[in-house]
Parts: structure tokens; sequence; C-alpha cells
């Protein structure tokens, strides 16, 4: 049975960097910050950030930068989009990476899973979880 995640969780907004390109259909959001929920050091997350980024680039996965946070901004978290046909690719990442959780984005909805597994659940809608910030 997958664990309780935070409700915080589930009023995530993103901020996506695709450069011209045009947001795919469907892709997951991990991100390697902060461990278990656990606030770690910039640097520490950083060392992390650039670890994820490598391991994409090794499973030649497309990715690009999504930042997650709060409505207001005063958290966030960069993380990477990952262009894939099914979430199970980032349940796997999420969990290789310590996270709670992962994103699950498709046909403009928003889904949160848990890394431990489970059925994903609605996060809401993808135009509406756009940061401001």
């Amino acid at each position: 049975m997958a664990a309780r995640l935070p409700t915080s969780y589930f009023h995530t907004y993103f901020r996506a960097e695709l450069r011209g390109r045009r947001r795919p259909v469907r892709f997951a959001v991990v991100t390697a910050h902060n461990p278990l929920g656990k606030k770690s050091s910039p640097a520490a997350n950083r060392r992390r950030d650039a670890a994820l980024r490598r391991h994409l680039k090794a499973l030649r996965i497309k990715h690009f930068r999504v930042t997650g946070g709060s409505k207001d901004g005063s958290h966030r978290e960069p993380g990477w989009g990952l262009v894939a046909d099914s979430p199970e690719a980032a349940r796997a990442l999420a969990a290789l990476f310590k996270q709670r959780a992962y994103f699950w984005i498709s046909a403009r909805r928003v889904f949160l899973g848990s890394s431990a597994g489970g059925r994903l659940r609605r996060a809401g809608s993808w135009p509406a979880r756009q940061a401001r910030w």
C-alpha cells in the first residue's frame, strides 16, 4: 500500500522551461531535492539534481526543467519533466532518488503518485497549476 502523501503535494504549482518546444501530451515530473521530505542544504540539493540529470541522460530519457512549488513561490523545488509513455519510469526514479512522490501529467490533468506504488490520485489541471512566480 502506498504511503499517505502530504496535502501540500496536491496543491503544487509548476513552471516548465521548454525553450520553444511544445509541452508533451504525457510527461512526469521528478525532483531529487530534499529526500524523504527532509530539508537539505542548497549544495546537497544541487548535487542530487545534477545526479538525477546525469541519470536521465544516461538512460536517454528526454527531459526539460520543471520547478514545482507553493502557489506564492515561497517554496520551490527544481526538478525534471520526463517525456514518457507511462508513469512507471517516474515512480522508479522517484524511489531511486528517495522521493516520496512524483507527478504524472496526461491530457492536461495532473496526477500525484507515490514512489511506494499504488494508484495515481488526481491533483488538478495543468493549465490551472501554472506558477505565476
